[in-house]
């Protein structure tokens, strides 16, 4: 259920498929990326910006929403088109399948119970079981897309998403808009922008908000079920409630605090 490797922590969750099948049409990899399937991921979110671009496909969609149909069918290239719409297809089919399967295994990975180990140490990195806060991870992303990751030790992935950021930022030229817009030039210079790059990130911002935010909710979910199980293991003649989805009887879990304290009974790791 649960996996230490150099690049952080990698776990099964379960989650409601057609949210994932959401994040998979929004930009083919993100589906993925919250299954922590991250080779799929890398590899469709990179085959997504470089046939999107050699296609066109975000400059049809800006001259047809603002109704030159004519121009929307002059810039794509049907060379890719085909092979785009195939892949990305392919890639929301692929995600709705790989998180049914996953909530299967995570159902039977949570009937079994095996002992979560809470921390690793390797030659690289240490991976361990710790509180996050899901806002806070939710706003590093907001603030730049692979922040918040890299505040979840998802490593590899807040890098990749720090770097593909500060490719949209760069040929979109939105960076120039926003630093006329807090000089106080509420105009702009709004022609220089890349419509082809400026609409990757809408969906980049709020997959990576997302995330990060459910990463961190869930390692928190880890942390206490790893606590739980320690504690249970330690203390076999008590009855521990120690979260509200016990059935929230804190004060049980209280009078079993007091009685450790009491008796003096440390609950310090051996």
């Amino acid at each position: 259920m649960l996996l230490h490797s150099q690049d952080g922590l990698t776990y099964l969750r379960w989650q409601n498929p057609w949210i994932i099948v959401w994040w998979s049409a929004s930009f083919p990899g993100f589906g993925h990326f919250l299954l922590h399937q991250y080779i799929r991921g890398f590899l469709l979110s990179l085959w997504e910006v470089i046939i999107n671009r050699l296609t066109h496909i975000n400059e049809a969609i800006v001259y047809s929403f603002s109704g030159r149909i004519e121009m929307a069918k002059e810039v794509i290239e049907p060379l890719w088109l085909f092979a785009y719409m195939l892949v990305y297809m392919y890639a929301i089919w692929d995600s709705y399948i790989k998180s049914i399967e996953a909530n299967k295994l995570h159902h039977l990975a949570m009937m079994e119970n095996s002992r979560l180990v809470p921390y690793q140490i390797r030659s690289l990195n240490i991976t361990y079981l710790s509180i996050k806060r899901p806002w806070a991870a939710m706003l590093c992303s907001f603030m730049f897309p692979g922040l918040g990751q890299l505040y979840n030790n998802r490593i590899a992935l807040g890098f990749y998403g720090l770097f593909w950021w500060f490719v949209y930022m760069t040929f979109s030229r939105s960076h120039a808009v926003l630093l006329s817009l807090i000089q106080g030039n509420a105009q702009g210079n709004w022609n220089v922008l890349d419509p082809q790059w400026l609409l990757f990130m809408p969906s980049v911002i709020g997959g990576a908000m997302y995330d990060a935010f459910m990463t961190a909710r869930d390692n928190n979910g880890l942390f206490r079920l790893e606590q739980k199980q320690f504690l249970g293991e330690r203390y076999p003649h008590y009855k521990l409630y120690l979260f509200p989805m016990d059935g929230g009887r804190q004060d049980a879990n209280n009078q079993q605090l007091q009685t450790f304290i009491r008796g003096g009974t440390g609950a310090g790791r051996s």
